[in-house]
């Protein structure tokens, strides 16, 4: 079969690594939907083999972990896992699924697992085989070529440590499988260490507040692994270009009164922004200026964080915000346009856009909304859900630490925090 032609089916592909003894295997394909899929065409298919026994198990383990996470009961994968064996793993189902699969694979209880390839850097999954579909992949910026590391880390899922001697790596058949290319990368190194070392509106008010002149910031920062990555690459003006940023940075700080440039120092209001750990701070920090938060309900604080903290361009349905709600994020979006107005005019990327289908998502989760309706009402997948939950309710969190500058504030986050902070966000 030409590799390149047509992508094997599913319960064909299952039957085959039976029959040659290479079950239990962690199939990685590279979307969500195409794991879901693949895994309802194999429970489905009438010629797959069933053991009584590890059936019974699983409906066990399922029953167990259902005693503590009763979100789970009515998942429509449950016919899939307790009676076929298998398994989608992948970011958009909620914690406690992903933990059930997690404990069933553990204990050799199922017989394939449809996987994204985010699956292999994440989660100990022992396999005796391993299904390389693509050598492409989906991510944040559209269809790419595996690196080394992540293939790596794919291929070394195969073999059971103390069951099996070795471990087995098949190349499907696929329009997008290339053995050359996955050969090639399989001898490859692993990938280079990249460095996350970035310039932050936090990470400069922190450095300047510790070490008390920019010179000392900027020596600080041209230690980091950043820099010496970079020098290694003989990259030209290397100082000035890493140091640039947090200079842009600096005018804009000084613009809104969290440091004094001339005389170097960190403002009071520097002082309270720099310990707040959230998505967009300055953002943050202006609308705790300009009091948006001293005169919400714990609803409308979920829902303005939430606003934030999620990703500018994905949705979360059309269900709307109430009126109030939408009062609320014209304020903050008129900080928005004012704060970016000075990023522009100083070279510092503006902020995005706030997200009004999310806001919407969090007042009314927070409301007291059941999670079947919410998931409904957005048409998200739960996984993402539950990540934008979880990052608004950390963010609110991060508010509440906030008691000693502004205790009314503080005081509606600590509450909304803990009302979003219900099964199965937490």
């Amino acid at each position: 079969m030409d590799p390149r032609k047509a992508d094997i089916p599913a319960p064909r592909l299952i039957r085959a690594l039976r029959r040659y003894d290479l079950l239990p295997a962690i199939v990685f394909l590279p979307t969500r939907r195409k794991c879901d899929e693949a895994a309802e065409e194999v429970a489905a298919d009438k010629l797959q083999k069933n053991d009584p026994e590890r059936m019974r198990r699983r409906q066990e383990m399922f029953d167990a972990v259902l005693a503590e996470h009763t979100e789970i009961a009515d998942h429509k994968h449950i016919d899939l896992i307790v009676r076929g064996g298998i398994a989608a793993h992948h970011a958009g189902h909620i914690p406690s699924w992903k933990l059930l699969i997690e404990r069933m694979m553990s204990q050799g209880l199922l017989n394939a697992l449809f996987a994204t390839s985010t699956v292999a850097a994440g989660v100990d999954f022992p396999a005796r085989t391993v299904v390389i579909t693509n050598a492409d992949t989906r991510g944040n910026d559209g269809w790419r070529a595996l690196t080394a590391s992540e293939l790596q880390q794919m291929t070394g899922r195969a073999g059971r440590r103390g069951r099996d001697n070795v471990g087995f790596v098949i190349l499907a058949p696929g329009q997008f499988q290339n053995p050359r290319t996955i050969a090639e990368l399989l001898k490859s190194p692993p990938d280079a260490l990249e460095s996350q070392f970035r310039a932050t509106y936090t990470s400069l008010l922190n450095l300047l507040d510790a070490f008390g002149s920019f010179e000392q910031v900027r020596e600080i920062a041209e230690k980091s692994f950043a820099f010496r990555e970079r020098r290694n690459r003989h990259e030209q003006d290397l100082g000035g270009r890493l140091w640039q940023p947090f200079e842009d940075m600096a005018r804009v700080l000084a613009h809104f009164g969290y440091l004094d440039i001339k005389a170097e120092k960190v403002t009071a209001e520097g002082k309270w922004l720099a310990d707040l750990r959230v998505d967009r701070p300055l953002l943050i920090g202006e609308a705790l200026k300009d009091g948006i938060f001293d005169d919400l309900e714990h609803k409308h604080a979920a829902g303005l964080m939430a606003a934030v903290a999620a990703d500018a361009d994905r949705s979360y349905g059309e269900m709307h915000a109430s009126r109030r709600m939408e009062d609320f994020l014209t304020d903050l979006n008129a900080i928005v346009s004012r704060v970016s107005n000075i990023e522009w005019k100083n070279g510092v990327p503006p902020v995005a856009e706030i997200n009004y289908s999310a806001a919407a998502a969090a007042e009314r989760w927070t409301q007291g909304m059941s999670w079947d309706e919410l998931v409904d009402r957005t048409h998200a997948e739960e996984g993402d859900l539950v990540r934008l939950l979880s990052r608004t309710a950390e963010a609110l969190k991060q508010l509440a630490h906030l008691r000693s500058s502004n205790a009314k504030a503080a005081a509606i986050a600590a509450t909304a925090s803990e009302t979003i902070l219900r099964e199965p966000v937490i």
